[in-house]
């Protein structure tokens, strides 16, 4: 699957000035900074989803913003900066469509299904997400920086997860007969295990596939819901 390219036209690293705290523009320069970066690394994840982390080069990405390699390092000291940018860029916009469907007043376990979802590879936005995902899993086995930035998501997204869950149990919407941090682990690895599997398989089936975990997810209902 081939998904659009990000154009983005910088102009030569001479133009941009370097601001100071006592500039007047220096806050809007700070913002026009992160905005670039963001750019980067969401050309950065494209690239990665495409072709597969093999094909990230500077010279790839210069190429595919339409702009030069001393750019680009105005932005990023390094290759593996750019991969941990792209891997974050991937994770936050996973995370905010998480967020927006998690149901903040009186939660209980059929508003936690929506979450799932929002959480697996089931439209092209997030197949591309995910794909950029498993890709710097890989990368992250042998490079500590990115190790320990994949170590930091999962261990924020599980506390997330746990207090959710938790408070399910206590207002009687989940059973508390196995505890909130034994069904919080159980749903991050099934959810990433199924996450996977989905990539290998057409999008008309993905729905149908991911039934399975939804019916799972059912049988953690209270007994007395």
């Amino acid at each position: 699957m081939k998904y659009s390219s990000y154009s983005v036209y910088y102009p030569c690293h001479s133009h941009f000035h370097r601001p100071t705290p006592d500039n007047k523009g220096y806050q809007l320069r700070k913002v026009d900074h992160d905005i670039r970066r963001a750019e980067v690394a969401g050309a950065a994840a494209k690239l990665i989803a495409n072709k597969g982390l093999e094909a990230l080069t500077t010279r790839a990405l210069a190429k595919e913003l339409s702009c030069s390699i001393g750019v680009l390092s105005h932005y990023f000291s390094s290759k593996e900066e750019i991969v941990i940018a792209a891997f974050r860029w991937a994770d936050q916009r996973i995370d905010l469509r998480m967020q927006e469907a998690i149901a903040y007043e009186s939660p209980n376990i059929d508003s936690f299904v929506p979450v799932i979802k929002a959480g697996l590879p089931l439209d092209e936005e997030s197949d591309l997400e995910w794909r950029v995902r498993l890709n710097l899993h890989t990368f992250a086995l042998t490079h500590k920086d990115s190790l320990e930035a994949e170590r930091d998501k999962n261990n924020q997204f599980r506390e997330l997860m746990a207090v959710m869950i938790a408070n399910m149990q206590t207002s009687g919407h989940v059973r508390n007969d196995i505890s909130a941090s034994d069904i919080t682990s159980i749903a991050f690895d099934l959810v990433n295990g199924m996450a996977k599997n989905l990539l290998m398989c057409p999008f008309e089936e993905r729905e149908a596939k991911a039934e399975y975990l939804f019916r799972l997810i059912a049988v953690l209902k209270s007994p007395t819901t």
